[in-house]
This record gives structure tokens, C-alpha cells and sequence, in this order.
């Protein structure tokens, strides 16, 4: 597995747990007819896709012992 293939995969994780969490932290909050939603929703998941990214990426190069200057050419 190189490089380019972890950050892809920590990329859709952040992607869809963003998601999930901007969703339905801001149905807790707010009405899903409500004007504010999407804006909510929005900020959010900007907001956690930029908290989580470094640390799912970080994890699974722990996990697959993968050092980011690693460049093969085969």
C-alpha cells in the first residue's frame, strides 16, 4: 500500500463520518426545515473533516508502517 492510497482512504473515512456527524449534531439542534440547517451543517463538517483527517491518516500510516518521503518507482 504507498502513500497516495492511505490518504485517500483516511480521506473517505473523515468524508463519511463528517457526514454522520454534522447530520446529526445539527439535528440535535436545529429542525430540518429550518432556514439555518444546511449553513449548519455545512460549517460542521468543515470544522470536522479538518479535526479528523490528521488523525485517521496518522493512525493508518502507524498501522500499515508506511513513512510519508517513502516513494517506490517501479
Amino acid at each position: 500500500m504507498n502513500y497516495n492510497l492511505v490518504v485517500i482512504i483516511s480521506i473517505i473515512i473523515c468524508a463519511i463520518l463528517s457526514l454522520l456527524i454534522s447530520y446529526y449534531g445539527v439535528l440535535l439542534i436545529l429542525n430540518e426545515n429550518s432556514s439555518l440547517f444546511k449553513m449548519a451543517q455545512l460549517i460542521i463538517a468543515i470544522v470536522s473533516m479538518t479535526t479528523f483527517y490528521a488523525p485517521i491518516k496518522h493512525m493508518i500510516l502507524k498501522y500499515t508502517k508506511i513513512d510519508e518521503g517513502e516513494e517506490k518507482n517501479d
